[in-house]
C-alpha cells in the first residue's frame, strides 16, 4: 500500500491515489459511518438536540492551518517530510511517500472526524435526558469498597493535596486534549505501518462509540464534582474535596474548576458547544490515554514509558480534581485493551483483505486503459 504510484497521466494517478486512500481507511470510515447513523437515529427517537457541525469550523480550520504549515516547511526543506517517518524509529526508510501522498491518505479521516466528534458531543450532551444520572451513589460506594472503605481521592490527598501540586495536576489534565490531537494527526499521516495505523484509528472510533457513548448511556453518572448538584437531597461526600480545590484556586489557578462550572452552565442551558456534555463513567480521558499507551509501546520503549506515565498521571488527575470516580478509570483500562485487540483483527482484514482488491477491480481496469 505504500509503493510508489505508477507513472501515468495526472488524472489516472489521482484516481489511484483516491482508491488507495479509501482502501487504507475503509474500516475506519465504515465504523464512523455506522456511529453517525446511529447518532442520528438516537436523536430522532429521543427528540434531542443533534448537530453534525459542532466541531466542523474549529476542526477544519485547524487541519488547514497544520497542513499549510507542513506543506511550506516541506517545500523549503527539500521534501523533508517525505524522508522523516512519523513515529517509526527503527523502521525501513525505503519507499517513503511524499507529503502529498500523506495528505491524500489523511484526507478521508479529516473529512469524517469532525462529523464523528460532533455526533459524540450531540449524544453526550443529552445523556441526562436519555437516561437521567442515577448511578453516582453506586459508583461512590464501589469506590469506597475498592479502596478500603474510603474514597479514592482521600488516598491521593496526602501526596497531591497541596495547592501547587493541584495546579500542576490540573495542567496535566488539560494537556490530554492537545496530546490526543497530536497523536491522531501523527497516526493519520503515518503511512509506513498501515496495519498499526488502521488499528489505532479503528480503536479510536470504537473507544468513543462503545465506552464514551454506549457505556456512558447505560452507566449514566455525573461525577464527584457534580454530586452535590445532581443529588441535593443527599449528603455530599465530595464536598471536602471541592472545598479544598476552591481553596487551592485562591493561590494557584485550578482551571478544572472553571471547566466544571462551564459544563454545568451549558448543561442547564441545554445547548451544544464544543466539549459539552457531562458523563463520568467510563472515563474517556483514561480510555484515550490507555489507547495512546498501547500504541506507544508498539512504536518504541521510550514512547511507551512516557505514555505509561501520562496514563498514570491522567488517572490521578481525574480523581484528584473531582472529575471521576476511580472505578471510571479502572473500567476504561480494562475495556480498551479488548477494543485494541479487536481493532487489530479488523485492521488486518482492512489492509490485507482480498475484498478490497475485488471492490476496486473495475477502477483499476479503467485506470489501466486511461
Amino acid at each position: 500500500m505504500t509503493q510508489e504510484l505508477p507513472k501515468s497521466n495526472p488524472r489516472s494517478q489521482a484516481a489511484l491515489l483516491l482508491q488507495r486512500a479509501i482502501e487504507a481507511n475503509a474500516m475506519f470510515l465504515f465504523f464512523a459511518a455506522i456511529y453517525i447513523a446511529l447518532g442520528v437515529l438516537i436523536s430522532f427517537f429521543y427528540e434531542t438536540r443533534f448537530s453534525l457541525a459542532v466541531y466542523n469550523a474549529l476542526w477544519i480550520a485547524g487541519a488547514i492551518f497544520i497542513f499549510v504549515i507542513a506543506w511550506f516547511a516541506n517545500r523549503r526543506r527539500h521534501y523533508l517530510l517525505s524522508r522523516i517517518p512519523f513515529l517509526s524509529a527503527g523502521e525501513q526508510r525505503s519507499g517513503r511517500l511524499l507529503l502529498w501522498k500523506r495528505l491524500a491518505f489523511a484526507l478521508p479521516v479529516f473529512i469524517v472526524f469532525p462529523l464523528f466528534i460532533s455526533t459524540f458531543t450531540s449524544i453526550k450532551s443529552n445523556i441526562g435526558t436519555i437516561n437521567p444520572y442515577a448511578l453516582d451513589h453506586v459508583f461512590m460506594m464501589i469506590d469506597r469498597f475498592l479502596h478500603g472503605g474510603v474514597s479514592a481521592w482521600r488516598l491521593l490527598h496526602p501526596v497531591f493535596g497541596y495547592p501547587i501540586a493541584t495546579a500542576a495536576i490540573s495542567v496535566i489534565y488539560e494537556a490530554w486534549f492537545p496530546v490526543m490531537a497530536l497523536v491522531v494527526l501523527a497516526v493519520t499521516l503515518w503511512v509506513e505501518r498501515p496495519v498499526l495505523r488502521s488499528q489505532f484509528l479503528i480503536a479510536f472510533v470504537l473507544t468513543w462509540a462503545v465506552l464514551g457513548t454506549a457505556a456512558a448511556l447505560v452507566l449514566s453518572a455525573g461525577g464527584p464534582c457534580f454530586y452535590g448538584l445532581l443529588y441535593p437531597y443527599r449528603p455530599d461526600p465530595y464536598e471536602p474535596l471541592m472545598a479544598y480545590l476552591h481553596e487551592a484556586d485562591q493561590l494557584y489557578r485550578v482551571r478544572a474548576l472553571d471547566l466544571q462550572d462551564r459544563l454545568w452552565q451549558q448543561f442547564e442551558r441545554g445547548r451544544l458547544y464544543p466539549g459539552t456534555g457531562i458523563s463520568a463513567t467510563p472515563s474517556m480521558h483514561v480510555a484515550i490515554a490507555m489507547l495512546n499507551m498501547l500504541l506507544a509501546w508498539r512504536v518504541g520503549r521510550i514512547l511507551g514509558i512516557a505514555a505509561t506515565l501520562f496514563l498514570i498521571l491522567t488517572l490521578v488527575s481525574t480523581v484528584h480534581l473531582g472529575w471521576h470516580y476511580a472505578v471510571d478509570g479502572y473500567l476504561s483500562m480494562m475495556a480498551v485493551p479488548l477494543i485494541w485487540v479487536f481493532a487489530g483483527r479488523i485492521a488486518e482484514f482492512n489492509v490485507r483483505g482480498p475484498w478490497i482488491a475485488k471492490a476496486f477491480a473495475p477502477l483499476r481496469k479503467r485506470n489501466a486503459l486511461a
